[in-house]
C-alpha cells in the first residue's frame, strides 16, 4: 500500500490525464487514457478498492447500481431509457453473480460488504470490457464472498479476459496471478511469474530488499 498501485489503476481509466509519461499499447494500438467514458469504450473496467466512497451510489437500487456504467446500451434514441431490457440485465447479473438480495429494487446500502462488492463487479461486466481492473477486490467481504470471487476471476481469466489483480495480500496475488509485478515509490520494482515467487520474496522486494 502505498506504492502507486491505485493510482496506476485509476490512470489507465483516465482520471488522472495529466499525470504520469511513457506509452501504452492496448491491443497492439497506442493508447492515451483521457476520461473514463473513453476507457470502457476501449474495453477497460475497474472496480476499485474503497466500494463505499468510490464505487457504490447509495440510495439507491441493486439494479441502478449495476446498470449506472451501460445506460447507453438501454437507450433508446440516444436518451428514452428502455426499463425492461435494463432491468433484465440487472437481473441476470444478480442470479450470474449470486448476488444475494431480495430483488433488484432492493436499496443497494442493505446489502452485505460481499454482495456489494459482486453488485460492482456486476456493474463493471456489464460493459462487456477486454481488461478488468480489481483493486483490492476481496477487501471487507467474508471468506464465502471471498472465494466466490476468487472462482470468478479464474472463469474471467481462462475465458480469455485480462484481468490485472491489485491486492495487499501476497498470498491472494500468489494463488491467482500468472505474472506479478512487485511495485515500490510508484515503479514496478520487479516482475516474476507467480510461480517462481514466495511471499517472502515479494515482500522483500516491495520494501527494497535483497531477496534470499
Amino acid at each position: 500500500m502505498g506504492a502507486g498501485r491505485t493510482e496506476l489503476a485509476e490512470s489507465l481509466m483516465g482520471l488522472f490525464p495529466e499525470r504520469g509519461h511513457g506509452e501504452i499499447l492496448l491491443g497492439g494500438a497506442p493508447y492515451v487514457p483521457r476520461d473514463a467514458g473513453q476507457a470502457i469504450r476501449r474495453g477497460l473496467a475497474l472496480v476499485g478498492e474503497d466500494r463505499r466512497a468510490r464505487g457504490l451510489f447509495p440510495g439507491v437500487s441493486v439494479r441502478a447500481n449495476i446498470t449506472m456504467s451501460s445506460l447507453r446500451d438501454f437507450c433508446a434514441g440516444g436518451w428514452l431509457l428502455r426499463e425492461a431490457p435494463e432491468r433484465e440485465a440487472a437481473r441476470a447479473q444478480v442470479e450470474a453473480l449470486r448476488v444475494k438480495t431480495p430483488d433488484t429494487e432492493f436499496r443497494v446500502e442493505g446489502l452485505s460488504g460481499g454482495n456489494q462488492q459482486k453488485a460492482l463487479l456486476g456493474r463493471a461486466l456489464l460493459t462487456r470490457p477486454k481488461i478488468l481492473i480489481l483493486d483490492e477486490p476481496t477487501r471487507g467481504v467474508d471468506p464465502a464472498a471471498k472465494e466466490e470471487i476468487y472462482a470468478l476471476i479464474r472463469r474471467l481469466a481462462a475465458g480469455g479476459m485480462g484481468v490485472l489483480l491489485i491486492s495487499s495480500e501476497t498470498e491472494e496475488v500468489l494463488a491467482l496471478a500468472h505474472r506479478v509485478l512487485v511495485m515500490r515509490a510508484g515503479c514496478a520494482a520487479a516482475e516474476r511469474r507467480a510461480g517462481d515467487l514466495t511471499t517472502e520474496t515479494a515482500l522483500a522486494l516491495a520494501a527494497g530488499g535483497t531477496p534470499t
